[in-house]
This record gives structure tokens, C-alpha cells and sequence, in this order.
């Protein structure tokens, strides 16, 4: 008896314990920055490494487009030289045509010299270059937008799951309510001779079992808020809330019926989702660039024709430009014969990249499909979860209220009410998780599909 006298002061202890730190979370839960759905996905994209990094890629591949299209354009050079002699500056002395000549030094040496080389043809090297330059450009592109795509998806995703922990922690308050409520009138029919002591016992452990699940499902908002800031990239220490009328908190047979209407069938929307998915479109214009690098490896197989021009001036003093100047233009053609079979080298190498290429379109293909079926079986099984868990809840309540006022009356056992608000909020968290899971399951039917919003 003295054990489990002490054991009850113990779990009540706990209890009051975990009250006060409830509150005491619950307040700072309150404290943060209240953002919608739309604003967190609006800033895990300006802040997404994924993105900038491909934002990075695109940039880089703009400049090369630039520098391949250069390629048609005249290289231009221009440079001037000044020379002074230092050493042996005696007039120097020498007999032209038997005429003894004194002359003086001229220390001072002045140059100039401009170019132009223009590229006629090279093997369509330059084509090649340009073209691969070009779909790489428009890979990266693609890129960006799959990302985009992505980490909307994450994020929405996160945020979904952090919804469902707050309702879910709700569930858990209001229970824990109802079994203080019912700890109280438990206390007060034993205060009266009414009740019994193992009543009172039995509902403070029942309390206490509550209170530790509550403490459990306040971690898991604390663990899913720090999730959704991580998919965002932002500090997971800062403190924000959600809005939860972003996502709605219930799901109808009708809005069941009318996404499934908009959507259509997964054999129709197999074909259209491969030309809508962003990442199978780089994969295509890649594998296309690759297929240009073979053109422009063949170039070595080809002759060389080149044209260049220019103008050359060097003199002891600046003067003298028409007469010492020298105007000069060139044709160049220049034949491979035997380069050691450095050619047949680089072929091979563009077709292993091109193959590559084409075994990665492949493998993102299969993972689109892979995708797809994933979504599709998540929707039904979460189709499913709602109209279940809408039946469990409707029969669970008229159990636990029934269950309430037998025992208000006397004809049932507060052990038979513990159950049936356990079976309660059982079925109340059920129903919180197939909400929230079909809603999840349409973010990954529309990422799946290509059909997400936003750009």
C-alpha cells in the first residue's frame, strides 16, 4: 500500500509537471512568424541551393553559346612595341658605294603590328560546337525548372506533414482536457463516498499516459517545424508557425471525385507526363548535345581553311607609316594526313558521352514511371484511408458518448469509458492522417505528373 500510494503522487506530480510545460510550449509555439504555404515555398526557392546551382549551370552555359557563336566572328589583335638600345651607342662608320658614311645611333626601335584570322571551315567543328552549346543551354534551363518543381514539392510536402503534427497535438490537448475533466469527477464522486479509490488511481495513470503522448506529439511539431525550415534552407533555430488554412483540414467525396476528374486516368496521363516532366527534358537535350560533340570530333578528319590579314609598321622614329608600313593577307589550308590516331580517340570518347547520355534519358524515364505508379498507388490507398477513417470516427464518438453517460449513470465502469475515448481519439488522429496523407498524395500525383503550379 505505501508503494502504490507513493507511485500515485508520483504520476500525479508528472501530470502537473507536464501541464505546465505544455503551456509553457504551446505559448512559445505561438511566438513565431505566421507563414503560408505560398510564402514558404516562395522563399525555399529563393534560398534552394539546388536552384541557385542550376541558375549557376544556365549562366555558365549562356556564356559558352556566346563564345560558340564567336567562332563564326575574325579573331582581331592589335599590339605596339617600343624598343631602346642601352649599350655601344658610338656613331657608327661604314663606306657606301666607296663613300665613306658617318652615321649616328638610332637607340630607339618603334613597332606596330594588327591582325585579323578568320575561321572559313573546320570540319562544321564551329556547327557542332554551337549547336551542342545551344540544347546544353536549354538542358540547363530545363534544369532550373525541374528543381523548381522539386523543391516546391518537398516543401509542400513538409509543410503538409507539419499541419498534420499541430492537429494531431491538438487531438492530444483535447483529450488530455477531457481526462482531466473526468479525473475531477472521479475525485469528487470518491470525495462523497461515491467512488472508489482504484477509479481515482486508474484515471491519474491514465492522465499520465496521455501527458507523455502529448509531450511526444509536441516534439514531433518541434522535429517537422525544423524539417520544413531544412527543406527551405532556412535557420532551423528561428521560430515561425503555419497557416493552416493553406491546406484544407478535411476532404469530401466530392473534392475526391473532382481531382480525380481533372485528372484523368494514369494510362492517359503516362505519355503527356513524359513530355511535361522538366528532367526528362534536360536528359533529352543533353543526350542531343552529346550527339553534336561526335560531329565535332569528326572535324579531324576534315581539312582546315582559314584566311588571315593584316598590317605590320617598325621604324626608328614614329613616321613613316605609308613607307614603312606593310599590308599583307593569306589563305591557309591545312590538311590532316596522320595524327596518330588522335581523331579516332576523340570519336570514340563523344560516343561513349553520347551513350551515357542516353542510358541516363532511360533511367529517368523508368523513374518517371516509377513516380507515376508510386503516386497513383499512394492516391488510392489515401482515397481510401479518408472514407475509413470518416466511418471510424462517426462510430467512434457515438461509442465514447454513449460510454460517458452510462457511466455518468452508473451503468458502466470508467475502465469501458477509458477505452472509448481512447478508441476516440484513435480514431480522431486516423482521420487527421488520412487527410493530410491525401493531400500529400495529390502534391506527389501533381510532381509526378509534371502538373504541379508555378514556374
Amino acid at each position: 500500500m505505501k508503494y502504490y500510494r507513493l507511485f500515485c503522487r508520483t504520476a500525479a506530480a508528472l501530470a502537473m509537471l507536464t501541464s505546465l510545460h505544455t503551456a509553457l510550449v504551446a505559448q512559445g509555439m505561438s511566438t513565431g512568424r505566421r507563414l503560408t504555404l505560398q510564402e514558404c515555398i516562395e522563399i525555399g526557392l529563393e534560398r534552394s541551393i539546388d536552384v541557385r546551382r542550376a541558375q549557376a549551370s544556365a549562366s555558365q552555359a549562356a556564356s559558352r553559346l556566346t563564345a560558340a557563336f564567336g567562332a563564326y566572328l575574325p579573331a582581331v589583335d592589335l599590339n605596339a612595341n617600343y624598343n631602346r638600345q642601352l649599350t655601344n651607342l658610338r656613331p657608327q662608320f661604314s663606306i657606301v658605294n666607296g663613300v665613306p658614311v658617318t652615321g649616328q645611333p638610332l637607340p630607339n626601335t618603334y613597332g606596330l603590328n594588327g591582325s585579323m584570322n578568320m575561321t572559313l571551315f573546320n570540319g562544321f567543328q564551329r556547327e557542332a560546337d554551337f549547336d551542342a552549346a545551344k540544347l546544353t543551354m536549354n538542358a540547363t534551363a530545363s534544369d532550373i525548372t525541374f528543381n523548381k518543381a522539386a523543391t516546391r514539392f518537398s516543401i509542400t510536402r513538409q509543410y503538409i506533414e507539419l499541419l498534420r503534427r499541430k492537429q494531431i497535438l491538438n487531438a492530444r490537448r483535447e483529450s488530455r482536457a477531457m481526462a482531466a475533466a473526468t479525473l475531477e469527477r472521479v475525485k469528487a464522486l470518491f470525495d462523497v463516498g461515491v467512488g472508489r479509490s482504484q477509479d481515482v488511481t486508474s484515471q491519474e495513470t491514465e492522465l499520465s499516459n496521455i501527458d507523455v503522448a502529448l509531450v511526444q506529439a509536441e516534439n514531433d511539431v518541434i522535429a517537422g517545424r525544423a524539417q520544413l525550415l531544412n527543406v527551405m534552407n532556412v535557420d532551423a533555430m528561428q521560430e515561425i508557425d503555419i497557416d493552416e488554412s493553406s491546406v484544407p483540414s478535411d476532404v469530401s467525396e466530392s473534392d475526391i471525385a473532382g481531382f480525380r476528374r481533372r485528372l484523368g486516368s494514369e494510362s492517359d496521363l503516362a505519355e503527356a507526363s513524359m513530355s511535361r516532366r522538366a528532367d526528362l527534358q534536360s536528359a533529352i537535350e543533353r543526350t542531343r548535345a552529346a550527339a553534336e560533340g561526335i560531329v565535332g570530333a569528326r572535324s579531324g578528319y576534315y581539312p582546315t581553311i582559314s584566311a588571315s590579314g593584316g598590317y605590320t609598321w617598325r621604324n626608328f622614329v614614329i613616321a613613316d607609316f605609308d613607307r614603312q608600313g606593310q599590308v599583307f593577307a593569306g589563305l591557309f589550308i591545312q590538311v590532316p594526313l596522320f595524327d596518330r590516331f588522335v581523331t579516332q580517340a576523340r570519336v570514340a570518347d563523344a560516343e561513349l558521352a553520347r551513350a551515357q547520355n542516353e542510358l541516363e534519358t532511360e533511367r529517368v524515364r523508368n523513374q518517371i514511371r516509377t513516380d507515376m505508379r508510386n503516386a497513383f498507388a499512394q492516391l488510392e490507398l489515401a482515397e481510401r484511408g479518408v472514407d475509413i477513417s470518416s466511418k471510424a470516427v462517426k462510430f467512434a464518438t457515438n461509442n465514447a458518448n454513449a460510454a460517458r453517460d452510462r457511466f455518468s449513470v452508473g451503468a458502466a465502469t470508467l475502465i469501458e469509458m477509458q477505452n472509448a475515448n481512447n478508441q476516440l481519439i484513435t480514431a480522431q488522429i486516423n482521420r487527421v492522417t488520412s487527410v493530410y496523407a491525401y493531400h500529400s498524395a495529390v502534391a506527389a500525383v501533381e510532381f509526378a505528373t509534371g502538373t504541379s503550379g508555378g514556374k
